[in-house]
């Protein structure tokens, strides 16, 4: 095949690619088993050429198109060679030659495509070659450069957690609805497992959910009892448009997602509600940094993580009262604070109690600290 066919228009001044080119190489053999065949073609940016950046079998490539031919639209062309250079033909119009793009200040782009045309969009480029590109050799973006828009979906999300954040009230905390436990004297393992219940049924964990039930890990029952499950019934139920948009926008959903981007940001869930009706409880988990804590004879990279739960009370007799427990690997750390002396004295009458039974549950104690001081309050409000 002869490459000066008649119909064929040039590239422009250095737009053939060196035969040694492995790019190009791939090119051609990724569209040699298309050859007779249809594709689509994404185009990214129009070159100051009149020649197009165009993607096509997963490689960006340069080649000339029809007019009308916008950037951000998709192109239907039929693959009319591979070898000895790739042809591709859009609608009735003659094949055109296409070269894989090379930018400019890559490594042998000089001596392999000379005075090469620039795309008209810097953002092309960036699209094309940004996670292989250094730094330096990057386009500049100034006051000049186009500027970049959402789509609509994008815009929408955006507002929705923007209105979310900012409404009155917007959670960063999970709000208890009920108390943990029914009246009565509170038994700890009851209350234990109620805290784990709140805390994976609270939705914050829901996506991670989500995939353990599509393994088989979890029941849809489980899954029924978080947010997100329950309120697709009551959107499917609004089938009405008018009423959706008169009733305002739902935030919930996004108030959730703000809920999880804090916690994730702030690496802490906490949670406030009732322990049992009418008394008021703050509790925390988060896992923090293991500041070079390590055992003789080990690496860093072996220390265990640094867990952190504390819970917070207002009781009738004793006061205000705080307790935090610190697990580092296997070791346990307990600190409790009360605002007077004579509860401190009370709790550490106590303290052997609680000795005896961390060490029967098998998680014997390292460290207990009691001190009289004033607990600090949580995030979002006193346990008072």
């Amino acid at each position: 095949m002869r490459l000066d066919t008649p119909g064929l228009r040039p590239l422009g001044p250095g737009a053939g690619q060196a035969a040694a080119d492995p790019r190009q190489a791939a090119f051609q053999r990724a569209l040699q088993p298309l050859v007779g065949q249809s594709v689509q073609g994404e185009v990214l940016a129009k070159m100051s050429d009149g020649s197009f950046l165009v993607r096509v079998a997963d490689t960006n490539a340069r080649m000339m198109l029809p007019e009308g031919a916008a950037v951000g639209t998709t192109v239907p062309m039929n693959v009319v060679a591979a070898q000895p250079r790739p042809l591709l033909q859009v609608g009735t119009e003659q094949a055109q030659p296409a070269v894989v793009y090379t930018a400019p200040g890559e490594a042998g782009a000089a001596a392999s495509q000379g005075t090469q045309a620039r795309p008209m969009s810097a953002a092309a480029v960036l699209l094309n070659k940004a996670p292989l590109v250094p730094a330096d050799q990057l386009p500049t973006l100034d006051n000049k450069s186009a500027q970049a828009t959402l789509s609509p979906a994008a815009r929408a999300i955006a507002s929705a957690l923007t209105q979310a954040y900012s409404a009155p009230g917007a959670p960063v905390i999970i709000q208890g609805k009920s108390p943990l436990l029914a009246a009565g004297a509170p038994e700890p393992e009851r209350l234990g497992q109620a805290l784990k219940n709140v805390l994976g049924e609270s939705g914050l964990f829901y996506e991670s959910h989500v995939a353990e039930w599509a393994e088989g890990k979890r029941s849809l029952q489980d899954l029924a009892r978080e947010p997100q499950m329950q309120r697709m019934p009551a959107t499917q139920g609004q089938s009405d448009p008018l009423g959706r948009l008169l009733g305002g926008p739902d935030l919930s959903a996004a108030q959730m997602v703000n809920l999880q981007l804090h916690t994730q940001e702030q690496g802490k869930v906490q949670w406030h509600g009732e322990a049992w009706p009418g008394q008021k409880m703050q509790w925390d988990v988060e896992r923090e940094e293991n500041e070079g804590r390590s055992r003789g004879g080990r690496d860093e990279g072996e220390d265990k993580p640094v867990w952190r739960s504390g819970v917070r009370f207002a009781f009738p007799l004793l006061g205000k009262v705080a307790a935090s427990v610190t697990l580092v690997g296997d070791q346990v750390h307990v600190t409790m604070q009360s605002d007077t002396d004579e509860t401190a004295e009370t709790l550490r009458a106590w303290s052997g109690a609680l000795q005896q039974a961390l060490d029967a549950a098998g998680a014997p104690l390292s460290s207990l600290s009691i001190a009289a001081q004033v607990p600090p309050a949580a995030e979002g409000g006193d346990a008072a």
